[in-house]
């Protein structure tokens, strides 16, 4: 059968089609969909000025004065939660800021509650983001005469009430460390260290942890700041290994610097005192191993000086590889908020004899009998006064009332001491009155 000749031009127009190259343009496609505005972390948290700070003032024992002053005010915030029931709950929003000083994260604090998972009080502490790395601050200086870093913001506004001078400049590693902090950590001190002879100083708590941070820090800072020398840091078990490194130019000092060290921990302790078996010291051709146990160096006196071998060792660490002054600030209890809350404990005075016209509420009374009310404690505090005698709380579930007769002795609360109570109710807004500070 003949195929007409219509029949191979369509064969040969089709192979042709087959083999023809196309140049495509590069064509956007615009895909539409639904608007959506995606909400701040300020927006998210209901994150604005500080207006409430009754946690600060109530538990963690922090002045008005302190959370006003020129270095504080305007850097701590308020967090609003809104509860099921319209109430809201007034959390404190630390801002982690970058280098331009934006924020970019928050840490919020408020009282420990009870979770209804497990019916159990827990911890309030929310970081808003991954972006853990960026620190909080106080307001930036030009020449800070100190640079003053701890773990937590708190630890912060403690030290600066108890120690604070203005020309102090804070920074918060918000209760843990790593290389990306300690990275930012270097990059917010830089430009304030250039020609300004600012001292740098530790407030880290006064544990375990607290110590690991230090070296961790100032090792960053000394990898930083001294070109000769590289250190490396191993921590296991309360062990701690620091490995100094040096470059082969400078390797002529290294015998000497080992000699330091080496008397440094061996020339001022006890002779009591193992140091042998807490820190060990060893130089070799191109680096010098240092070894130690941190709860050992944390406990062992030095015999000259109030300080503990850490405080030496590390001390002498920095004086022999940092350009600069550094001091390591640790406080009587776990951390400086602990101390602060330890000065404003009430306190009682206790007075030459029993007036029972000079008794007031809130003031101590012992009794003359051992013990108390259901066998606890035989000291009261007056709760009420009446025409025959006092009625008191010995931490009961009722109060007792104590005739006059019964007191042995009386002693006065120095009011002077106490932590501020919430008195701020007549200062702020009425449509503030009904915030929630505690987390039900």
């Amino acid at each position: 059968m003949r195929r007409s000749p219509n029949f191979y031009n369509a064969v040969r127009t089709g192979l042709e089609i087959a083999d023809r190259t196309f140049d495509l343009e590069n064509i956007s496609l615009e895909i539409t969909g639904p608007k959506t505005s995606v909400k701040s972390l300020e927006e998210n948290y209901n994150i604005a000025p500080l207006r409430n700070s009754q946690y600060l003032r109530t538990q963690r024992g922090i002045s008005l004065k302190t959370l006003n002053g020129r270095l504080f005010k305007g850097r701590i915030l308020n967090a609003y939660h809104v509860r099921d029931n319209g109430g809201k709950i007034a959390n404190i929003a630390f801002p982690k800021y970058d280098l331009e000083g934006h924020p970019k994260n928050y840490i919020l604090y408020n009282k420990p509650y009870r979770s209804k998972k497990d019916d159990k009080i827990r911890k309030f502490r929310l970081v808003l983001n991954q972006k853990d790395h960026f620190l909080f601050y106080s307001k930036p200086l030009e020449r800070p005469a100190r640079i003053i870093f701890g773990e937590s913001g708190i630890d912060l506004l403690s030290y600066h009430e108890l120690h604070g001078r203005p020309d102090n400049f804070y920074i918060s590693f918000g209760g843990n460390v790593y290389n990306e902090k300690l990275q930012f950590f270097i990059q917010l001190i830089e430009p304030l260290m250039q020609g300004t002879g600012a001292k740098l100083v530790s407030i880290m708590d006064n544990d375990l942890n607290g110590h690991e941070f230090d070296i961790k820090v100032f090792a960053a800072v000394i990898n930083q700041y001294n070109p000769n020398i590289y250190i490396e840091t191993a921590f296991r078990s309360g062990n701690v290994t620091m490995s100094i490194h040096y470059i082969e130019k400078i390797r002529g000092l290294l015998p000497h610097h080992a000699t330091i060290l080496e008397e440094r921990l061996t020339s001022y302790t006890r002779k009591d005192d193992l140091v042998s078996e807490v820190a060990k010291c060893v130089g070799f051709s191109d680096k010098i191993l240092l070894e130690f146990t941190l709860r050992e160096t944390i406990s062992t006196a030095h015999t000259e000086q109030k300080k503990n071998m850490f405080e030496i060792l590390l001390g002498t660490v920095n004086g022999l590889y940092l350009p600069l002054e550094t001091n390591l600030h640790k406080s009587q209890g776990k951390d400086w908020n602990d101390d602060l809350r330890a000065t404003k404990e009430i306190k009682f005075v206790k007075m030459e004899g029993v007036t029972y016209q000079n008794i007031a509420v809130g003031d101590k009374i012992e009794l003359n009998t051992a013990k108390g009310p259901e066998g606890t404690t035989n000291n009261g505090i007056v709760k009420v006064i009446n025409n025959n005698g006092v009625e008191c709380d010995f931490g009961l579930q009722y109060t007792y009332a104590i005739p006059y007769s019964a007191i042995k002795a009386h002693l006065r609360k120095n009011a002077g001491q106490v932590i501020e109570q919430d008195n701020e109710k007549s200062k702020m807004n009425s449509k503030n009155n009904n915030l929630q500070n505690n987390l039900s």
